[in-house]
């Protein structure tokens, strides 16, 4: 019960102080593509490592479930949820930059997606787990 209670603190705690981040284009609007592309190119590993560390997050989380539950379901859905994202943020970001039709702005599109999900990720992630 205890456990329950906590959990359920947890998750209007993280939710309350979940921000929204702008989008990795209009956050590295400058003056020409080769300073967007490095502007990106800084904010891609910060916003994949938010993403990662949530993920670890979300999985202890969800172990420490099974594990209290005595039921192992909670990981095993996370991790295919976890395959499922990595292969719509694949597929979607492709297609984004596919949409572009092989122009200058293509790259900076595709990374753009890539940095903007693995910030939604993360910021949804931490829904379920207090940082």
């Amino acid at each position: 019960m205890r456990f329950i209670l906590a959990f359920t603190c947890a998750l209007f705690a993280t939710s309350a102080l979940a921000q929204t981040s702008p989008a990795a284009q209009i956050e590295c609007e400058a003056a020409n593509q080769v300073l967007i592309k490095t502007c990106l190119a800084k904010l891609a590993p910060q916003a994949e490592q938010d993403r990662l560390n949530a993920e670890a997050a979300a999985r202890a989380m969800m172990k420490n479930l099974d594990g209290a539950t005595g039921r192992p379901e909670a990981l095993p859905a996370f991790e295919q949820d976890t395959k499922a994202f990595h292969a719509y943020r694949q597929a979607h970001c492709a297609w984004v930059g596919k949409s572009f039709a092989g122009g200058s702005g293509a790259g900076i599109a595709e990374r753009s997606c890539r940095i903007d999900l693995d910030r939604a990720r993360a910021e949804e992630l931490s829904r379920f787990y207090v940082q």
